[in-house]
């Protein structure tokens, strides 16, 4: 496994729905982690310039009175990825949802691309547990014993992705120590 930061940052999107051409993101939710902590949080609603279609409401809790006094996403994003700044990009499904639209609103709004690193939670407890069937942020939190249920908040998710980052990183750690003790006690 590739070396895993102590500094980073967690981010999680709510959107207006799942395509990154078509929609837009309404909420960005950060945790910035300093050698393994969290030492601050990012949180913004983003006004959309059009109503939310009512699953999306009904998903996160996010209304359209919500959204309407928001600052737009040309002032948010510039925002979000200077406070992310060059850290490592950690996200539950970064790669396929959270960057692509990041990505894509960077260059359409500043003309520039996101060059961080990116883990992906997703990824990783896919190579972790690949005898687990799912592997959907509600099933680490669940199966991690950190939560009961996902709030499809961007914040809470951040949260809750960095301590499945966490406590993914300990396992591998634990799982790394037994397995050389094993092969010490097997060269006695």
């Amino acid at each position: 496994m590739q070396q895993l930061p102590n500094d980073y940052v967690v981010l999680d999107l709510e959107t207006t729905g799942i395509s990154w051409y078509r929609d837009t993101i309404i909420e960005f939710g950060a945790v910035r982690v300093r050698d393994r902590k969290p030492v601050a949080t990012f949180q913004q609603l983003v006004n959309p310039m059009r109503p939310l279609h009512w699953r999306i409401t009904q998903l996160t809790g996010i209304t359209n009175d919500m959204l309407s006094p928001a600052p737009d996403l040309d002032d948010v994003l510039p925002a979000f990825l200077d406070w992310c700044g060059d850290d490592t990009l950690i996200g539950h499904n970064i790669n396929r949802f959270d960057i692509k639209f990041i990505d894509i609103a960077a260059a359409r709004l500043l003309n520039r691309h996101v060059p961080n690193r990116v883990i992906d939670t997703l990824d990783m407890s896919r190579a972790m547990f690949p005898a687990e069937r799912h592997h959907r942020l509600v099933d680490l939190i669940q199966r991690f014993d950190i939560a009961d249920v996902e709030e499809h908040r961007a914040l809470a998710d951040a949260e809750q992705t960095r301590m499945c980052f966490e406590w993914m990183r300990d396992h591998a750690a634990d799982v790394t120590a037994l397995s050389s003790t094993q092969s010490n006690v097997n060269d006695m």
